[in-house]
């Protein structure tokens, strides 16, 4: 077992090593500076007094030509101010100062000091230390003229100490030393910060080495903020993982359990995929499963948490109408499979729902319930019921009027001849009715399996209206109905099926004829424009309520007005015609006001 001796963690031995280094670097850096900036500091002040010295003696030497001895201690001070040295001074023939930045030395004999000597072109050099004991260089220079000697001029230049250059350096060192050091914080705290992951991996690994062996280590997870926390989370879970199964005992058994889970979870997702409402109530009718279906059939899609709770039978009745005597939310029928059918209203629209209740049991385990909106299936059976009275109607009347007459002309002994033409005439009309009936069948079957075809050829348009007319004018007449064709006088050649837009054509007068009472006015104008034919029927019949608009081109669809249903009809031709008008590239349209007529309205492209 490791001992609990405190110890200092791997981030922060990172972080003391770097600040060391970087602190090291920082004083070599600061000591190197120091020294170069002494050297720099030194040679400069001997450069310029060297460079100073040789224009000084000939400007001393003319100084001595023009005014001799007098005047000396200006140009030494002159020189002093020039280039800060020691000392200047202008020594005579006879050793004696002739002139002094000391004025106190003035007229004494000047020290010859002993030290090493070089020769630095004109000059000569002596380095020598000065009783205070700092270090001098003296560079001298022979002063003569014409006239002869003068004596020579010297510096003295004082070495400067690493002290001086310190002092001398120490208004620019916080500046020099404090920025660095600064960055060198800055990086400790980003590489604390870099480094805190592997200081917590590198504490809990620590927490379980503390523990004794053999017995059970409890790892915890970390907070996951990057890639190291998340390897050591995913880590932790495998072994948790681990631990679970080992304290099961049996790999079998968690095998088993796995592949259950994942059988349930498909169930689940199956049952979620279903198109019919599904769900599971306790014994107390609380809802303990339900499927998203049901939840957008009671009218709550995307709240499938919600519906989780609450009684189903509640929920049932704030949505749907129950039907009076219905077993389905009684006490009596919880035992036995229910069904009903329920009708629920919404703003939009109504549906019809058929809902199923099966117990589960004996019922005191809950049960399980079935929602499926049937309302197309309803709406297909009202179609099928329409088409069957339609059918036995358009069969039923004209059989009847075919076999009485057949029977009069068959039985009877003695019949006039134009009576029997008569009777003719109207088995023939009716029989014409039944064909056209099977043909509008005919007709829609081939429109539903995408069967019908339309035929094109060129038609001649004035041809084409001609037999409208011939065949629209007597239904017209029969009805004392005022008829009126406005017609271009030229019209294009259209290319399409002549037949079927003929019947297009008659069927929509016909219409009109139809549902316009005696006296009433039909008017057809047919124009050329944007590159369209347009034919506009107009009548003052019975109109079209603003409900019965939507579905006036459904199968079999007429009207409840008790003037329509006065009339015969299978409710096939509109439906028909918009198909053929659509399958020509054109559209139909209509616009009507009950009691005060209809527009309908054939646009066809002319090419």
């Amino acid at each position: 077992m490791v001992t609990n001796r405190p110890k200092t963690g791997l981030s922060r031995k990172i972080v003391a090593y770097y600040l060391c280094f970087c602190l090291a670097a920082v004083c070599w850096v600061a000591a190197a500076l120091l020294v170069t900036s002494h050297a720099l500091l030194r040679n400069r002040t001997t450069n310029s007094c060297l460079s100073r010295l040789g224009k000084a003696s000939a400007a001393i030497e003319s100084h001595w030509l023009r005014s001799g001895e007098e005047g000396l201690d200006a140009v030494v001070i002159s020189l002093s101010n020039e280039c800060r040295a020691a000392y200047w001074t202008i020594v005579g023939v006879d050793g004696t100062h002739l002139a002094h930045t000391q004025p106190a030395l003035q007229g004494k004999v000047a020290v010859e000091h002993a030290g090493t000597r070089a020769n630095m072109g004109d000059a000569i050099g002596v380095r020598y230390e000065s009783p205070s004991g700092a270090i001098v260089q003296e560079y001298r220079i022979a002063l003569a003229t014409k006239k002869g000697a003068i004596g020579d001029l010297r510096v003295g230049i004082e070495e400067p100490t690493f002290t001086a250059t310190i002092l001398a350096a120490a208004p620019y060192i916080p500046i020099a030393l404090l920025a660095p050091l600064a960055l060198v914080g800055v990086g400790a705290v980003l590489l604390s910060r870099f480094t805190r992951p592997v200081t917590a991996v590198e504490s809990r690994l620590r927490e379980i080495a503390r523990q004794p062996l053999g017995e059970s280590v409890e790892v915890a997870p970390l907070r996951a903020t990057d890639a190291i926390s998340l390897g050591w989370n995913r880590v932790v879970e495998q072994l948790q993982r681990a631990k679970r199964t080992s304290e099961r005992g049996d790999i079998g058994d968690a095998l088993a359990q796995a592949a259950q889970a994942r059988t349930d979870t498909q169930y689940e997702q199956i049952l979620q995929r279903l198109s019919d409402g599904i769900a599971v109530t306790d014994a107390d009718g609380r809802i303990a499963f339900a499927n998203r279906a049901i939840s957008a059939l009671l009218g709550q899609e995307g709240e499938q948490e919600a519906l989780t709770g609450p009684a189903l039978e509640a929920r049932l009745l704030e949505v749907v109408e129950c039907p009076e005597g219905s077993d389905l939310l009684s006490a009596a029928g919880q035992r036995r499979t229910t069904v009903c059918e329920m009708v629920q209203r919404g703003a939009e629209c109504e549906r019809v729902l058929r809902v199923a209740r099966l117990p589960l049991g004996d019922a005191a385990h809950g049960h399980v319930w079935n929602l499926r909106d049937i309302t197309q299936q309803k709406l297909a059976e009202q179609t099928r019921d329409r088409f069957i009275d339609t059918a036995t109607h358009e069969l039923r009347t004209p059989l009847s009027n075919i076999k009485a007459y057949a029977e009069t002309l068959a039985t009877a002994d003695c019949i006039d001849v134009e009576l029997q033409k008569e009777f003719c005439n109207i088995i023939n009309s009716e029989v014409t009715r039944l064909a056209r009936f099977i043909d509008d069948l005919l007709s829609i079957s081939s429109m539903e399996v995408g069967a019908l075809t339309v035929e094109r050829a060129k038609v001649e348009t004035e041809r084409l209206f001609a037999e409208v007319l011939s065949k629209i004018e007597p239904l017209m007449q029969q009805k004392e109905i005022t008829f009126e064709a406005d017609l271009p006088p030229k019209m294009p050649e259209l290319h399409l099926d002549k037949d079927k837009m003929l019947s297009v054509i008659v069927n929509i007068l016909g219409n009109a004829a139809k549902y316009t009472p005696t006296g009433g006015r039909v008017t057809m104008k047919v124009r050329v424009e944007d590159e369209r034919l347009k034919i506009a029927v107009q009548d003052t019949g019975v109109g079209i309520s603003a409900e019965d608009l939507p579905r006036l081109w459904d199968k079999f669809f007429r009207s409840d007005d008790p003037r329509v249903q006065a009339e015969t009809g299978t409710g096939l031709g509109l439906s028909l015609t918009r198909e053929i008008v659509r399958m020509h590239g054109g559209e139909v349209t209509v616009e009507s006001e009950l009691n005060k007529g209809s527009t309908f309205t054939v646009s066809l492209p002319l090419t």
